[in-house]
């Protein structure tokens, strides 16, 4: 069934449509939740939240776009939005805002031949607000403004968290190269 015909069926509450929709998107919708949320079954919890938002507001799609890149929006949404109820019951942590980092993005080989795990792992070993604004920077594309919107903070801020979670990734990947070296060289 077509994206059209699936939206038609949700918009009926067929409840077919929606479990077709739901399945259709999963790995989109978990993927999205996985990479905001350090614990599996949390991840699930909001996403199913998200796809309730999905159908919800699935009124006001624009059929003249993808239909998976307005999913994502929503996700991602809900996710920034769960982030802020839970924000309000962790003791408040003070930032200092840098205006002075420098922005430019480097890539090495090393970041290049991760595997997916392997970068979801080290993503959860950031601070949380760190983590947050990294994946909303690096992996979803949202503008330092933007993020600062989101996440009630400044844009230096934002930049701050964006920078530190880059040299932080990048000392985890060295760690990690050197422990896999090391088990390869006891290994021969």
């Amino acid at each position: 069934m077509d994206d059209q015909a699936l939206v038609q069926g949700c918009l009926k509450d067929d409840r077919r449509s929606q479990n077709d929709l739901y399945k259709k998107y999963f790995a989109l919708m978990s993927s999205i939740a996985y990479r905001y949320t350090n614990d599996e079954q949390t991840a699930l919890q909001r996403m199913n939240g998200a796809f309730m938002k999905v159908l919800q507001n699935l009124k006001s799609y624009d059929s003249h776009y993808a239909l998976g890149s307005w999913i994502r929006k929503v996700v991602v949404n809900h996710m920034i939005d769960e982030y802020r109820k839970e924000k309000r019951y962790i003791s408040n942590v003070h930032l200092t805002d840098f205006e002075d980092i420098q922005s430019g993005v480097s890539y090495n080989k090393g970041a290049q031949q991760l595997e997916a795990n392997e970068l979801r792992d080290l993503l959860y070993q950031l601070p949380d607000v760190t983590q947050k604004v990294f994946n909303l920077y690096a992996i979803d594309g949202y503008k330092h403004k933007e993020i600062a919107d989101m996440l009630g903070i400044s844009e230096g801020t934002s930049k701050w968290h964006v920078n530190h979670g880059r040299n932080r990734l990048r000392e985890l990947v060295e760690e990690l190269y050197q422990d896999q070296k090391k088990v390869a060289e006891a290994v021969k």
